[in-house]
This record gives structure tokens, C-alpha cells and sequence, in this order.
């Protein structure tokens, strides 16, 4: 059967692309990063945001600013790259471009109050499950809220808290979620799995062992988890960086209203 044209008559049925526009159009859209601006938190040992009035149009007839920015600043995808010397083949620019274009599962553990150093466990993340009726599955990303962006986001002189302390995630909820099969993994702290406590990174088997080793990209600095539905559309593409060890994203959560 022969599809139908874009440029076919308006008086003909909806194509494809008309009836997925309208289908998003209907949906509630969660933007999920914050704003890239002086004083963003960033992991302490990465260089800050620079952003400068380059071009003014008082004085050169149009308005630019240079940005001079980690891979890692704000909301920003990690790739295997980024941890593994011996994964180069792997980094951002290797992935393509709609892997983070997925069906997304909320897992909200922001009612728990976590502290510096707590770690969701697996034990954690079944009960979520039963309670909730979901369930993260092969190709999907699970987004863990663990309430810090709500509680700790600031981008005064104190901004450093955020980064210098998060929670994490034990080692039997890592290898659970990879072997659903997941795509990549979110979170609202710095570094998603790693605890961190006083600027002090703890286990990181995420990172080293789990999950970019196996393809998994880990995503991080979410905001406005609070506000997704159970199960929605996760739609963001990184930066193509050539030999990048990961790229800030600006993700989207499509919700049904």
C-alpha cells in the first residue's frame, strides 16, 4: 500500500508524522534541566560555566555570547568514554542520535529523606514497584528521584553542597536495573549511583562496572522529576562531540495530561 505524501491535499487522512505531532501536542511536556547560568553546580573538580557578552549590538550591530563549557555541566549524558580508557571507541559522538528517545519510568524516592552516603537499595526498588504497578523494561530508562535537586539546587556561593554531597545506589539495584535491559539510567544528583559525602566520591560500580561498560549511558543533573508521570516519553539528543566523553542535554518528558 502506498503512504501518504506530506504534501497531499488537507482534505486527505492524517499522515503519520501529522497524527505523532498532534498525539505529543496533547501530551504535558516536563522540561527536565535547569538553566545553564554563572554559578551553575558542577562536579568540583571540572572547570566552571563561562559565559561572556561577546557581541553587543550597541557596538557590533548584533548580540552573542561565547560559552566555555564542561561535557558534564547542568543536565549531561556520561558515556562509556568518560571512564574507560579502553572504551574511546565509545564515546558521545558513536551513539545514535535517538538512544536517549525512549519510553522513561519514574522511580520517586524522594519521600525518603536521603542523606549524604544513603544508597537506594534493590529491596528499595521492588517494593517501589509493587506499590506503584511499574516496572522498568529492555529498552527503557529509569529515572531515579532522589529528591536532591528539589532540596539542595542552588546557584549562590553555597552551590557547592549539591555536588559535594548526594546519595547513590547500592550494587544489587545497578546490576537489577541492567539486567532489565535498560538504555541509560537517570537521576537529579551528580553522578547517579556514586554517594558522595564532603566532596568525597564513594563505590561507583555504575560507572566502572555495570553499566557504561555495557553501553549504558548514565544521565545526570535532571530537574523537575517531582513533576513527571509514572511512565512518559524521555526525549533528548546529546551534542555530536567528536571523541566526547559525554554532552549536555536538554531532555523533555512527554506526559499524559
Amino acid at each position: 500500500m502506498r503512504e501518504p505524501s506530506l504534501a497531499e491535499p488537507a482534505g486527505n487522512p492524517p499522515d503519520l508524522a501529522t497524527r505523532l505531532g498532534a498525539m505529543l501536542r496533547s501530551m504535558r511536556v516536563v522540561d527536565l534541566s535547569p538553566t545553564l547560568e554563572r554559578g551553575i553546580p558542577n562536579w568540583p573538580m571540572h572547570p566552571p560555566l563561562v559565559i561572556d557578552k561577546a557581541r553587543l549590538k550597541a557596538r557590533d550591530g548584533y548580540y552573542s555570547q561565547l560559552l566555555m563549557i564542561s561535557e558534564h555541566t547542568g543536565t549531561h549524558v556520561d558515556a562509556p568514554a568518560h571512564f574507560h580508557d579502553n572504551l574511546m571507541h565509545m564515546s558521545i559522538d558513536t551513539f545514535p542520535a535517538d538512544t536517549l528517545i525512549a519510553p522513561a519510568v519514574l522511580y520517586d524516592f524522594s519521600d525518603k529523606n536521603l542523606q549524604p552516603g544513603d544508597l537506594i537499595s534493590l529491596d528499595m526498588v521492588k517494593a517501589y514497584e509493587a506499590e506503584n504497578g511499574v516496572q522498568v523494561g529492555s529498552g527503557e530508562i529509569p529515572l531515579i528521584n532522589f529528591g536532591w535537586m528539589q532540596r539542595f539546587w542552588r546557584t549562590d556561593d553555597q552551590s557547592t553542597w549539591f555536588v559535594k554531597n548526594a546519595p547513590g545506589i547500592q550494587e544489587d539495584a545497578i546490576i537489577y536495573f541492567k539486567e532489565r535491559g535498560i538504555r541509560a539510567i537517570g537521576c537529579d544528583t551528580v553522578a547517579c549511583d556514586m554517594a558522595v559525602i564532603d566532596g568525597v566520591g564513594q563505590e561507583t560500580t555504575g560507572h566502572t562496572t555495570h553499566w557504561l561498560p555495557n553501553g549504558i549511558l548514565i544521565i545526570e543533573m535532571l530537574t523537575n522529576l517531582h513533576q513527571l508521570s509514572l511512565r512518559s516519553l524521555f526525549v533528548a539528543t546529546p551534542l555530536k562531540i567528536k571523541e566526547g566523553s559525554g554532552s549536555p542535554i536538554r531532555p523533555l518528558a512527554f506526559c499524559e495530561s
